[in-house]
Protein backbone atom coordinates (compact mmCIF):
# COMPACT_ATOMS: atom_id res chain seq x y z
CA UNK A 1 0.00 0.00 0.00
CA UNK A 2 1.57 3.49 -0.73
CA UNK A 3 2.40 5.63 1.71
CA UNK A 4 -0.11 8.38 0.98
CA UNK A 5 -3.09 5.72 0.65
CA UNK A 6 -2.41 4.54 4.08
CA UNK A 7 -2.22 8.22 5.48
CA UNK A 8 -5.80 9.12 4.35
CA UNK A 9 -7.52 5.67 5.30
CA UNK A 10 -6.12 6.29 8.39
CA UNK A 11 -6.94 10.04 9.41
CA UNK A 12 -10.43 9.26 7.95
CA UNK A 13 -10.79 6.47 10.60
CA UNK A 14 -9.43 8.07 13.25
CA UNK A 15 -11.77 11.61 12.53
CA UNK A 16 -14.23 9.25 12.90
CA UNK A 17 -12.97 8.35 16.00
CA UNK A 18 -13.00 11.89 16.97
CA UNK A 19 -9.23 12.29 17.19
CA UNK A 20 -9.50 15.01 14.36
CA UNK A 21 -6.81 16.75 16.17
CA UNK A 22 -4.50 13.79 15.40
CA UNK A 23 -5.25 12.93 11.82
CA UNK A 24 -4.84 16.68 10.88
CA UNK A 25 -1.04 16.43 13.14
CA UNK A 26 0.16 13.46 10.81
CA UNK A 27 -1.17 13.91 7.29
CA UNK A 28 0.17 18.07 8.08
CA UNK A 29 3.49 16.77 9.71
CA UNK A 30 3.93 13.98 6.78
CA UNK A 31 3.58 16.84 3.69
CA UNK A 32 6.06 19.36 5.76
CA UNK A 33 8.55 16.15 5.45
CA UNK A 34 7.68 15.57 1.62
CA UNK A 35 8.72 19.55 1.59
CA UNK A 36 11.49 19.26 3.37
CA UNK A 37 10.13 21.79 6.23
CA UNK A 38 12.36 20.19 8.49
CA UNK A 39 11.85 23.26 10.82
CA UNK A 40 8.43 23.51 10.64
CA UNK A 41 7.71 20.22 11.12
CA UNK A 42 10.18 20.44 14.37
CA UNK A 43 7.60 23.63 15.71
CA UNK A 44 4.65 21.18 15.01
CA UNK A 45 5.89 18.29 16.70
CA UNK A 46 5.24 19.27 20.60
CA UNK A 47 1.56 19.55 19.63
CA UNK A 48 0.93 17.03 17.70
CA UNK A 49 2.87 14.79 20.12
CA UNK A 50 0.54 15.69 22.83
CA UNK A 51 -2.97 14.53 20.83
CA UNK A 52 -0.58 10.99 20.30
CA UNK A 53 -0.46 10.41 23.79
CA UNK A 54 -4.32 10.82 24.43
CA UNK A 55 -5.72 7.85 25.87
CA UNK A 56 -8.20 6.81 22.93
CA UNK A 57 -4.62 7.67 20.10
CA UNK A 58 -3.02 4.33 18.76
CA UNK A 59 0.70 3.11 20.49
CA UNK A 60 1.87 4.20 16.90
CA UNK A 61 1.00 7.79 16.82
CA UNK A 62 3.74 9.36 18.72
CA UNK A 63 6.61 7.33 17.43
CA UNK A 64 5.23 7.90 14.12
CA UNK A 65 4.74 12.28 14.66
CA UNK A 66 8.52 12.16 15.90
CA UNK A 67 9.43 10.14 12.65
CA UNK A 68 8.68 13.19 10.30
CA UNK A 69 10.62 15.92 11.44
CA UNK A 70 14.08 13.41 10.93
CA UNK A 71 12.44 12.09 7.82
CA UNK A 72 12.33 15.94 6.28
CA UNK A 73 16.25 15.79 7.60
CA UNK A 74 17.93 13.14 6.09
CA UNK A 75 15.28 12.86 2.54
CA UNK A 76 14.23 16.20 1.19
CA UNK A 77 17.06 18.03 3.07
CA UNK A 78 19.85 15.34 2.84
CA UNK A 79 21.76 15.60 6.24
CA UNK A 80 24.25 12.86 7.08
CA UNK A 81 26.32 13.19 10.23
CA UNK A 82 24.18 15.99 11.61
CA UNK A 83 21.14 13.72 11.77
CA UNK A 84 22.68 10.20 12.53
CA UNK A 85 22.68 10.90 16.51
CA UNK A 86 19.03 11.43 16.92
CA UNK A 87 18.24 8.89 14.27
CA UNK A 88 20.39 6.42 16.02
CA UNK A 89 18.57 7.22 18.96
CA UNK A 90 15.44 6.84 17.46
CA UNK A 91 16.44 3.61 16.22
CA UNK A 92 17.28 1.94 19.40
CA UNK A 93 14.69 3.44 21.76
CA UNK A 94 12.24 1.75 18.84
CA UNK A 95 13.62 -1.65 18.00
CA UNK A 96 12.71 -3.03 21.09
CA UNK A 97 10.82 -6.29 20.53
CA UNK A 98 7.17 -6.63 21.62
CA UNK A 99 5.44 -9.99 22.31
CA UNK A 100 4.43 -10.61 18.83
CA UNK A 101 8.04 -10.03 17.45
CA UNK A 102 6.85 -6.15 16.32
CA UNK A 103 9.01 -3.29 17.15
CA UNK A 104 7.54 -1.22 19.50
CA UNK A 105 8.64 2.03 18.28
CA UNK A 106 7.52 1.43 14.21
CA UNK A 107 4.30 2.04 12.95
CA UNK A 108 3.20 0.30 9.59
CA UNK A 109 4.07 3.63 7.81
CA UNK A 110 7.57 4.23 8.58
CA UNK A 111 9.92 2.24 10.47
CA UNK A 112 12.86 3.92 12.83
CA UNK A 113 15.82 1.94 10.86
CA UNK A 114 14.24 4.68 7.26
CA UNK A 115 16.15 7.96 8.82
CA UNK A 116 19.82 5.67 9.83
CA UNK A 117 19.89 4.19 6.20
CA UNK A 118 19.09 7.72 4.89
CA UNK A 119 21.63 8.90 7.16
CA UNK A 120 23.85 6.21 5.93
CA UNK A 121 23.61 6.52 2.23
CA UNK A 122 24.13 10.19 2.43
CA UNK A 123 27.17 9.65 4.59
CA UNK A 124 29.15 7.22 2.58
CA UNK A 125 26.67 4.80 0.47
CA UNK A 126 28.94 2.28 -0.99
CA UNK A 127 31.44 2.95 1.94
CA UNK A 128 28.24 1.72 4.64
CA UNK A 129 26.80 -1.54 2.69
CA UNK A 130 27.71 -3.81 5.50
CA UNK A 131 25.66 -1.61 8.15
CA UNK A 132 23.33 -0.86 5.57
CA UNK A 133 22.36 -4.94 4.89
CA UNK A 134 22.55 -5.56 8.59
CA UNK A 135 20.08 -3.52 9.46
CA UNK A 136 17.93 -3.95 6.77
CA UNK A 137 17.57 -7.68 7.01
CA UNK A 138 16.99 -7.00 10.57
CA UNK A 139 14.16 -4.07 10.26
CA UNK A 140 12.21 -5.88 7.81
CA UNK A 141 11.50 -8.75 9.75
CA UNK A 142 9.23 -5.78 11.98
CA UNK A 143 6.97 -5.50 8.94
CA UNK A 144 4.85 -7.13 6.41
CA UNK A 145 4.41 -7.18 2.60
CA UNK A 146 2.07 -4.29 1.86
CA UNK A 147 3.13 -1.50 4.37
CA UNK A 148 4.36 1.69 3.39
CA UNK A 149 7.44 0.84 5.92
CA UNK A 150 7.86 -2.70 4.28
CA UNK A 151 8.46 -0.98 1.02
CA UNK A 152 10.52 1.90 2.49
CA UNK A 153 12.85 -1.00 3.53
CA UNK A 154 12.79 -2.52 0.24
CA UNK A 155 13.69 0.12 -1.76
CA UNK A 156 17.00 0.76 0.90
CA UNK A 157 17.54 -2.48 0.51
CA UNK A 158 17.97 -2.08 -3.55
CA UNK A 159 19.83 1.40 -2.97
CA UNK A 160 22.43 -0.37 -0.89
CA UNK A 161 22.58 -3.35 -3.64
CA UNK A 162 23.61 -0.30 -6.25
CA UNK A 163 25.93 1.42 -4.64
CA UNK A 164 27.72 -2.00 -3.71
CA UNK A 165 27.79 -2.33 -7.29
CA UNK A 166 25.12 -4.73 -7.90
CA UNK A 167 22.26 -3.08 -9.81
CA UNK A 168 21.48 -6.58 -11.36
CA UNK A 169 21.48 -7.65 -8.50
CA UNK A 170 18.99 -5.10 -7.52
CA UNK A 171 16.71 -5.57 -10.29
CA UNK A 172 16.05 -9.38 -8.76
CA UNK A 173 15.41 -8.11 -5.58
CA UNK A 174 12.63 -5.80 -6.70
CA UNK A 175 11.24 -8.13 -9.13
CA UNK A 176 11.37 -10.76 -5.66
CA UNK A 177 9.56 -8.73 -3.40
CA UNK A 178 6.92 -7.39 -5.50
CA UNK A 179 5.96 -10.46 -6.51
CA UNK A 180 6.08 -11.88 -2.61
CA UNK A 181 3.74 -8.82 -2.02
CA UNK A 182 1.12 -9.33 -5.01
CA UNK A 183 1.27 -13.43 -3.68
CA UNK A 184 -0.09 -11.97 -0.33
CA UNK A 185 -2.81 -9.63 -2.18
CA UNK A 186 -1.70 -6.29 -1.59
CA UNK A 187 1.45 -5.45 -4.16
CA UNK A 188 3.27 -2.55 -4.59
CA UNK A 189 3.15 1.52 -5.09
CA UNK A 190 4.00 3.37 -8.20
CA UNK A 191 7.06 4.71 -5.80
CA UNK A 192 8.23 1.30 -6.41
CA UNK A 193 8.96 2.51 -9.82
CA UNK A 194 12.13 4.88 -9.00
CA UNK A 195 14.59 1.52 -7.47
CA UNK A 196 14.15 -0.06 -10.71
CA UNK A 197 15.00 3.74 -12.47
CA UNK A 198 18.28 4.10 -10.14
CA UNK A 199 19.16 0.17 -10.96
CA UNK A 200 18.58 0.87 -14.77
CA UNK A 201 20.24 3.60 -15.20
CA UNK A 202 23.59 2.33 -13.35
CA UNK A 203 23.03 -0.87 -15.71
CA UNK A 204 23.17 1.77 -18.80
CA UNK A 205 19.53 0.49 -19.47
CA UNK A 206 18.61 4.17 -20.66
CA UNK A 207 15.86 3.73 -22.69
CA UNK A 208 13.89 1.02 -20.39
CA UNK A 209 14.40 3.92 -17.29
CA UNK A 210 12.87 6.27 -19.58
CA UNK A 211 9.93 4.20 -20.00
CA UNK A 212 9.60 3.74 -16.52
CA UNK A 213 9.16 7.20 -15.66
CA UNK A 214 6.89 7.07 -18.46
CA UNK A 215 4.41 5.02 -16.40
CA UNK A 216 5.20 7.27 -13.32
CA UNK A 217 4.12 10.28 -14.63
CA UNK A 218 1.15 8.14 -16.46
CA UNK A 219 -0.20 6.85 -12.78
CA UNK A 220 0.82 10.22 -11.48
CA UNK A 221 -2.66 11.57 -10.21
CA UNK A 222 -3.65 8.30 -9.01
CA UNK A 223 -0.77 7.40 -7.12
CA UNK A 224 0.08 10.25 -5.46
CA UNK A 225 -2.85 13.02 -3.73
CA UNK A 226 -2.78 17.04 -4.96
CA UNK A 227 0.03 19.47 -3.29
CA UNK A 228 3.00 18.18 -1.23
CA UNK A 229 2.98 14.40 -2.20
CA UNK A 230 2.51 14.77 -5.92
CA UNK A 231 5.22 17.65 -6.09
CA UNK A 232 7.78 15.59 -4.34
CA UNK A 233 6.79 13.13 -6.99
CA UNK A 234 6.68 15.44 -9.50
CA UNK A 235 10.54 16.66 -8.69
CA UNK A 236 12.00 13.60 -8.19
CA UNK A 237 10.33 12.16 -11.68
CA UNK A 238 11.67 15.47 -13.72
CA UNK A 239 15.38 15.17 -12.02
CA UNK A 240 15.88 11.53 -12.96
CA UNK A 241 14.50 12.63 -16.63
CA UNK A 242 16.41 15.33 -16.68
CA UNK A 243 19.66 13.17 -15.81
CA UNK A 244 18.57 10.34 -18.02
CA UNK A 245 18.58 12.88 -20.91
CA UNK A 246 21.52 14.75 -20.12
CA UNK A 247 23.63 11.66 -20.62
CA UNK A 248 21.95 10.77 -23.59
CA UNK A 249 23.24 14.07 -24.90
CA UNK A 250 26.45 13.83 -24.08
CA UNK A 251 26.85 10.64 -25.74
CA UNK A 252 25.15 11.74 -28.78
CA UNK A 253 21.62 9.80 -28.56
CA UNK A 254 19.59 12.78 -27.54
CA UNK A 255 19.43 16.31 -28.87
CA UNK A 256 21.34 18.75 -26.03
CA UNK A 257 18.34 20.98 -26.72
CA UNK A 258 16.01 18.26 -25.63
CA UNK A 259 17.94 17.43 -22.29
CA UNK A 260 18.16 20.61 -21.46
CA UNK A 261 14.58 21.54 -21.97
CA UNK A 262 14.24 18.75 -19.58
CA UNK A 263 16.42 19.85 -16.68
CA UNK A 264 14.31 21.83 -13.65
CA UNK A 265 14.88 25.40 -12.56
CA UNK A 266 18.55 25.76 -10.61
CA UNK A 267 16.05 27.11 -7.71
CA UNK A 268 14.17 23.32 -7.26
CA UNK A 269 17.75 22.12 -6.34
CA UNK A 270 17.99 25.41 -4.02
CA UNK A 271 15.00 24.55 -2.62
CA UNK A 272 15.48 21.06 -1.88
CA UNK A 273 19.55 19.62 -1.72
CA UNK A 274 18.33 16.19 -2.48
CA UNK A 275 17.76 16.94 -5.97
CA UNK A 276 21.61 18.51 -6.38
CA UNK A 277 23.86 15.79 -7.19
CA UNK A 278 21.79 14.72 -9.95
CA UNK A 279 21.12 18.35 -11.55
CA UNK A 280 25.20 18.55 -10.70
CA UNK A 281 25.64 15.19 -12.76
CA UNK A 282 22.90 16.56 -15.22
CA UNK A 283 24.35 19.55 -15.76
CA UNK A 284 28.17 18.66 -16.47
CA UNK A 285 26.74 16.23 -18.80
CA UNK A 286 24.97 19.13 -20.77
CA UNK A 287 27.91 21.53 -20.58
CA UNK A 288 29.71 18.67 -22.00
CA UNK A 289 27.11 18.46 -25.04
CA UNK A 290 27.08 22.08 -25.35
CA UNK A 291 23.80 22.22 -23.93
CA UNK A 292 24.56 24.60 -20.97
CA UNK A 293 27.03 27.40 -20.20
CA UNK A 294 29.73 26.41 -17.87
CA UNK A 295 30.01 29.88 -16.30
CA UNK A 296 30.59 31.45 -12.71
CA UNK A 297 26.95 31.34 -11.98
CA UNK A 298 26.77 27.64 -12.46
CA UNK A 299 30.02 27.12 -10.39
CA UNK A 300 28.57 29.74 -7.37
CA UNK A 301 25.73 26.84 -6.96
CA UNK A 302 27.71 24.14 -7.06
CA UNK A 303 30.11 25.78 -4.88
CA UNK A 304 26.79 26.53 -2.14
CA UNK A 305 25.71 23.09 -2.71
CA UNK A 306 29.08 21.06 -1.95
CA UNK A 307 29.39 23.14 0.96
CA UNK A 308 25.93 22.25 2.46
CA UNK A 309 26.92 18.72 1.94
CA UNK A 310 30.28 18.98 4.09
CA UNK A 311 28.37 21.43 6.62
CA UNK A 312 25.56 18.78 7.48
CA UNK A 313 28.38 15.92 6.97
CA UNK A 314 26.84 14.43 3.88
CA UNK A 315 30.86 13.16 2.71
CA UNK A 316 29.43 11.30 -0.13
CA UNK A 317 27.54 13.79 -1.80
CA UNK A 318 29.72 16.71 -1.07
CA UNK A 319 32.37 14.44 -3.07
CA UNK A 320 30.22 13.91 -5.94
CA UNK A 321 29.11 17.77 -6.33
CA UNK A 322 32.99 18.88 -5.53
CA UNK A 323 33.95 16.70 -7.97
CA UNK A 324 31.82 18.26 -10.40
CA UNK A 325 32.66 21.77 -9.39
CA UNK A 326 36.25 21.23 -9.67
CA UNK A 327 36.05 20.16 -13.09
CA UNK A 328 34.14 22.49 -14.75
CA UNK A 329 36.06 25.01 -12.63
CA UNK A 330 39.08 24.13 -14.05
CA UNK A 331 37.65 23.93 -17.77
CA UNK A 332 36.36 27.56 -17.46
CA UNK A 333 39.71 28.55 -15.99
CA UNK A 334 38.40 29.62 -12.56
CA UNK A 335 41.52 29.25 -10.63
CA UNK A 336 40.22 29.96 -6.76
CA UNK A 337 36.82 28.61 -7.88
CA UNK A 338 38.55 25.30 -8.67
CA UNK A 339 41.23 25.19 -6.46
CA UNK A 340 38.51 25.61 -3.40
CA UNK A 341 36.50 22.60 -4.60
CA UNK A 342 39.84 20.51 -4.81
CA UNK A 343 40.42 21.22 -1.28
CA UNK A 344 36.67 20.45 -0.18
CA UNK A 345 36.55 17.13 -2.19
CA UNK A 346 39.81 16.15 -0.65
CA UNK A 347 38.71 16.56 2.74
CA UNK A 348 36.10 14.58 1.84
CA UNK A 349 37.24 11.78 -0.09
CA UNK A 350 39.58 11.14 3.02
CA UNK A 351 36.05 11.08 5.00
CA UNK A 352 34.28 8.03 2.98
CA UNK A 353 35.89 4.05 1.89
CA UNK A 354 35.49 3.10 -1.49
CA UNK A 355 36.98 5.56 -3.19
CA UNK A 356 39.41 4.82 -5.67
CA UNK A 357 37.42 6.18 -8.62
CA UNK A 358 37.09 9.63 -7.04
CA UNK A 359 40.70 9.62 -5.57
CA UNK A 360 41.93 9.03 -9.11
CA UNK A 361 39.48 11.38 -10.58
CA UNK A 362 40.55 14.17 -8.21
CA UNK A 363 44.46 13.00 -9.38
CA UNK A 364 43.38 13.74 -12.95
CA UNK A 365 41.82 17.52 -12.42
CA UNK A 366 44.87 18.76 -9.84
CA UNK A 367 47.27 17.65 -13.37
CA UNK A 368 44.94 19.75 -15.53
CA UNK A 369 44.82 22.86 -13.10
CA UNK A 370 48.66 22.69 -12.55
CA UNK A 371 48.67 22.70 -16.58
CA UNK A 372 47.03 25.48 -17.20
CA UNK A 373 49.18 27.39 -14.24
CA UNK A 374 48.33 30.79 -12.18
CA UNK A 375 46.89 33.80 -13.65
CA UNK A 376 49.22 36.21 -14.64
CA UNK A 377 48.34 40.06 -14.05
CA UNK A 378 47.53 42.21 -16.99
CA UNK A 379 49.06 45.00 -15.16
CA UNK A 380 50.84 45.25 -12.12
CA UNK A 381 49.82 44.63 -9.02
CA UNK A 382 49.00 47.80 -8.00
CA UNK A 383 46.51 48.66 -10.99
CA UNK A 384 44.44 45.33 -10.50
CA UNK A 385 42.07 47.51 -8.08
CA UNK A 386 41.43 50.41 -10.81
CA UNK A 387 41.25 47.55 -13.63
CA UNK A 388 38.37 46.05 -11.77
CA UNK A 389 36.58 49.45 -10.90
CA UNK A 390 36.40 50.37 -14.39
CA UNK A 391 34.97 47.37 -15.73
CA UNK A 392 31.75 47.64 -17.08
CA UNK A 393 28.26 45.21 -16.39
CA UNK A 394 28.66 43.05 -19.02
CA UNK A 395 32.82 42.61 -18.28
CA UNK A 396 32.47 41.41 -14.86
CA UNK A 397 33.54 37.70 -13.98
CA UNK A 398 33.78 37.46 -10.58
CA UNK A 399 35.60 34.67 -10.50
CA UNK A 400 38.06 36.06 -13.09
CA UNK A 401 38.02 38.92 -10.76
CA UNK A 402 39.03 36.83 -7.79
CA UNK A 403 41.93 35.31 -9.75
CA UNK A 404 43.36 38.82 -10.50
CA UNK A 405 43.08 40.08 -6.94
CA UNK A 406 44.70 36.48 -5.47
CA UNK A 407 47.64 37.20 -8.10
CA UNK A 408 47.98 40.66 -6.95
CA UNK A 409 47.77 39.31 -3.19
CA UNK A 410 51.43 37.11 -4.44
CA UNK A 411 52.73 40.33 -4.85
CA UNK A 412 51.67 42.25 -2.15
CA UNK A 413 50.50 39.50 0.78
CA UNK A 414 48.30 41.25 3.31
CA UNK A 415 47.37 44.36 1.48
CA UNK A 416 44.46 45.62 3.11
CA UNK A 417 42.32 46.79 0.04
CA UNK A 418 43.12 43.81 -2.09
CA UNK A 419 41.44 41.83 1.19
CA UNK A 420 38.72 43.70 0.84
CA UNK A 421 38.08 43.23 -2.75
CA UNK A 422 38.98 39.58 -2.11
CA UNK A 423 35.99 39.54 0.60
CA UNK A 424 33.64 41.40 -1.55
CA UNK A 425 34.31 38.87 -4.37
CA UNK A 426 34.26 35.72 -2.06
CA UNK A 427 31.17 36.61 -0.96
CA UNK A 428 29.50 36.48 -4.50
CA UNK A 429 31.07 33.66 -5.10
CA UNK A 430 30.17 31.94 -2.24
CA UNK A 431 33.65 31.24 -0.66
CA UNK A 432 33.42 33.15 2.41
CA UNK A 433 35.21 30.38 4.19
CA UNK A 434 37.95 30.51 1.46
CA UNK A 435 38.41 34.99 1.72
CA UNK A 436 38.59 34.69 5.52
CA UNK A 437 41.13 31.98 5.56
CA UNK A 438 43.37 34.90 3.70
CA UNK A 439 42.07 37.21 5.61
CA UNK A 440 43.14 35.62 9.24
CA UNK A 441 47.08 36.18 8.82
CA UNK A 442 46.73 39.84 8.54
CA UNK A 443 44.41 40.31 11.29
CA UNK A 444 46.46 38.24 13.26
CA UNK A 445 49.51 40.53 12.72
CA UNK A 446 47.53 44.02 12.85
CA UNK A 447 44.90 43.83 14.58
CA UNK A 448 44.86 47.73 14.56
CA UNK A 449 44.15 47.67 10.97
CA UNK A 450 40.49 48.36 10.84
CA UNK A 451 39.30 47.75 7.62
CA UNK A 452 41.21 44.61 7.55
CA UNK A 453 38.93 43.49 10.84
CA UNK A 454 35.81 44.69 9.32
CA UNK A 455 36.25 42.93 5.96
CA UNK A 456 36.79 39.53 7.60
CA UNK A 457 33.76 40.59 9.69
CA UNK A 458 31.41 40.73 6.75
CA UNK A 459 33.13 37.94 5.75
CA UNK A 460 32.51 36.11 8.73
CA UNK A 461 28.62 37.15 9.41
CA UNK A 462 28.06 36.05 5.18
CA UNK A 463 29.33 33.00 6.04
CA UNK A 464 27.36 32.42 9.44
CA UNK A 465 30.50 31.38 10.94
CA UNK A 466 29.83 31.78 14.53
CA UNK A 467 32.70 30.23 15.65
CA UNK A 468 35.06 32.27 13.50
CA UNK A 469 32.72 35.09 15.13
CA UNK A 470 34.16 34.41 18.70
CA UNK A 471 37.41 34.17 17.27
CA UNK A 472 37.58 37.77 15.85
CA UNK A 473 36.32 38.74 18.77
CA UNK A 474 38.74 37.18 21.36
CA UNK A 475 41.13 38.37 19.32
CA UNK A 476 40.65 42.25 18.99
CA UNK A 477 39.66 42.15 22.41
CA UNK A 478 42.92 41.05 23.30
CA UNK A 479 44.14 43.42 21.25
CA UNK A 480 43.28 46.23 22.62
CA UNK A 481 43.76 45.11 25.73
CA UNK A 482 47.21 44.48 24.85
CA UNK A 483 47.12 40.83 25.06
CA UNK A 484 46.53 39.41 21.85
CA UNK A 485 46.05 35.69 21.64
CA UNK A 486 47.96 33.60 19.80
CA UNK A 487 47.18 33.16 16.23
CA UNK A 488 44.56 30.31 15.62
CA UNK A 489 44.19 30.84 11.86
CA UNK A 490 40.67 31.50 12.26
CA UNK A 491 38.00 28.37 12.43
CA UNK A 492 36.36 28.49 9.72
CA UNK A 493 33.13 26.41 9.09
CA UNK A 494 32.31 23.98 6.22
CA UNK A 495 28.99 25.77 5.52
CA UNK A 496 28.09 27.87 2.69
CA UNK A 497 25.79 31.29 2.42
CA UNK A 498 26.67 33.28 -0.99
CA UNK A 499 25.78 36.96 -0.54
CA UNK A 500 26.69 39.19 -4.08
CA UNK A 501 28.13 42.11 -3.71
CA UNK A 502 31.21 43.14 -6.48
CA UNK A 503 34.51 44.34 -6.56
CA UNK A 504 34.80 48.02 -5.29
Amino acid sequence: MALWRWLGETARELRADGQAELAESLVRLAQMAAEGQADAAAEAQPAAERAARGESAPSWAAPLVGHWPLAARVGDRAEGQAALPAALTRLRASHVGGADGSAAGCTPAACSAEPVLACYANIDGPGHVVDRATLVAESLGHTRPGEPAWEALVLAQADMLIDDERPDEAVRELDARAAAARTGGSGVSLDYAFGYVRALRHLDRYDEALSALDRVEAGMAAAWPGGAPRAAARRRLDMERARLLAWLARSGRCAPQEARAALPEQREADAHPRLRPAWAEAAEHLVAAGGLDNDWRLGTALTAWSRYFERVGSDRLCLRVGLVAARLAVARGARWTADSALRRSERAVKRVRRAADEAADLDEIHTEAARRGPRELPVAASEVLPLLRGQSPEEVDPEHQADLVLAALQENPGDPALLNALGQVGRTLGLTDAAAELHWPRVHSAPGDQKAALSLLETLLADKDTAGLRALVRHLTGAALGSAPQPSGGAPDPAASPASAPVG
